[in-house]
């Protein structure tokens, strides 16, 4: 008797296995999931058109803390040091017009500031008198992603991709 029982509770639990609803993938939230942190995005984009999907990543990022942590706080640099310094200069002002004003709304509205390597501006051909205002001239990017570090920011590497073809080809259909 003992005997089946034990194979019918074992039988029950396989069956009722077999209907039991999919588990899902936690979602994490806590006090803790984001802490009040500094951070640098280090932006060495292929492409000044790239910057608007950068600044895509930086929207996400203070999403998650309203959203999220509404009491932490985050403090939020850009070192620009590639091909997408350009988009900082008054010769591409109108050419860019939308995306550089949402970097002067985000560094207005959230006080994120934006360094810009001289190296590559010299590179380039451009002079500080060529520079938006909002942007801040810094002699060398790396150098200011290692002097940042130093001061405790915590660096967020910047890559790009077309999201759009990926989602096309892979994305939920």
């Amino acid at each position: 008797m003992r005997f089946l029982s034990v194979v019918l509770s074992l039988s029950i639990f396989m069956f009722s296995n077999l209907f039991a609803k999919e588990k899902l993938a936690e979602f994490e939230v806590s006090d803790e999931t984001y802490p009040t942190v500094k951070v640098v995005y280090d932006w060495n984009l292929p492409s000044p058109e790239n910057v608007n999907q950068a600044l895509n990543y930086i929207s996400n990022h203070l999403k998650a803390y309203t959203n999220y942590s509404p009491l932490a706080e985050v403090e939020i640099v850009v070192v620009s040091h590639g091909p997408e310094v350009a988009i900082f200069t008054k010769q591409n002002q109108e050419k860019f017009k939308e995306v550089i004003e949402r970097m002067k709304s985000f560094y207005e509205s959230y006080g994120i500031q934006f360094y810009v390597c001289n190296n590559a501006l010299k590179y380039m051909g451009f002079s500080r008198e060529d520079i938006l205002p909002f942007a801040i001239i810094t002699p060398a990017g790396v150098a200011k992603l290692a002097a940042l570090e130093e001061e405790g920011y915590r660096l967020v590497p910047t890559l790009t991709w077309d999201m759009k073809s990926i989602k096309d080809k892979y994305g939920k259909k």
